[in-house]
């Protein structure tokens, strides 16, 4: 061995124990400041509102204040963005979904960022997909709105919360699996679209229950069918979309919590034991039950395969209905 390389590996042995002591001292030390975290969509949006849950909880457990920053835009790429080349210092994190992290990579030839350029931290939960429109839109049930749109070749329109996000996408598998043609019309977040469903701009949207919830049970839309095999326990008289006979569209909406690549592990292992602390707290248990969502926690590694996954599904479906990037 050259004398350069056995220095090399005698520093690298030395000093290995002292980085790894470093980064544990700074992840016990965490946070000495406010605490950034991205939510890539507008407030009132579902990502925005278990941020928000979660925000609050975080900020008291650490004596610190979380900050929710709505960076809305591109279907969650701008959001994304800022995340993907932030400091690796665990004080900006994302609030992921697949919208910002797996459909953009399916959807677009070109992204700003890439998966590698973040960390994965936790899962925190799922929600369905629900098929909703205006109260005053004829169509009262998932097949009598097929029916409309297959007598009605693109006529009618589908709002989203973007180009790209999970809306789009659910829109583009429903039009595949059912044979019709619907205008994608995307918007800035799922809650302007909704606003102009409900003034007859747009025919429908898909997104959570989360998003909907007020304006469903104030009769300002009603709901048509939830994405899946299983009825909702805050809306049991929805009937789902294998019910309406088509199989095969189980489209949900995971959320979770990423930070820039590089973060040292200890910070996202404290982070994400945090994050599991607080979903499992009763009061946020029974928020998540009365919102239509599922809490499910997770391991870093467990996230970025769920991701990953993520990933090639969708690409599948962008490739099957033949979208152009």
């Amino acid at each position: 061995m050259r004398l350069e390389s056995a220095v090399a590996a005698v520093l690298f042995c030395v000093l290995l124990p002292g980085a790894a002591a470093h980064a544990q001292q700074k992840a016990g030390d965490f946070p000495a400041r406010a605490v950034r975290l991205v939510v890539p969509y507008p407030p009132g949006a579902s990502n925005d509102i278990v941020a928000r849950l979660l925000g609050q909880k975080l900020s008291e457990a650490w004596g610190q204040q979380l900050v929710i920053d709505n960076r809305s835009g591109g279907g969650g790429l701008v959001g994304a963005e800022i995340v993907a080349r932030a400091s690796p210092d665990g004080y900006t994190l994302l609030m992921t979904n697949p919208g910002s992290n797996a459909i953009n990579f399916a959807l677009r030839a070109k992204t700003p960022y890439r998966p590698e350029d973040f960390a994965s931290v936790t899962l925190l939960g799922w929600s369905p997909i629900m098929l909703l429109t205006s109260a005053a839109f004829p169509a009262a049930t998932m097949n009598e709105l097929i029916a409309i749109a297959r007598a009605k070749p693109g006529q009618l329109s589908g709002g989203s919360s973007g180009t790209g996000g999970s809306s789009h996408l659910a829109l583009e598998f429903f039009k595949m699996l059912s044979g019709t043609d619907i205008l994608h019309v995307p918007y800035k977040g799922a809650a302007p679209a909704i606003t102009d469903m409900i003034a007859g701009q747009v025919s429908i949207i898909f997104t959570t229950p989360v998003t909907a919830q007020a304006m469903i049970r104030a009769g300002k839309i009603k709901a048509l069918a939830v994405a899946g095999n299983r009825r909702l326990d805050v809306f049991p008289d929805v009937p789902t979309t294998s019910e309406q006979g088509m199989k095969g569209y189980d489209v949900n909406i995971w959320f979770g919590i990423s930070a820039p690549a590089g973060t040292p592990r200890p910070l996202i292992l404290r982070i994400a034991r945090d994050l599991h602390a607080a979903i499992a707290s009763a009061d946020v248990k029974e928020r998540f039950a009365g919102l239509g969502l599922a809490p499910q926690v997770s391991t870093p590694e467990a996230f970025d395969r769920l991701i990953r996954e993520d990933i090639e599904r969708w690409s599948t479906v962008v490739k099957a209905a033949k979208l152009a990037p």
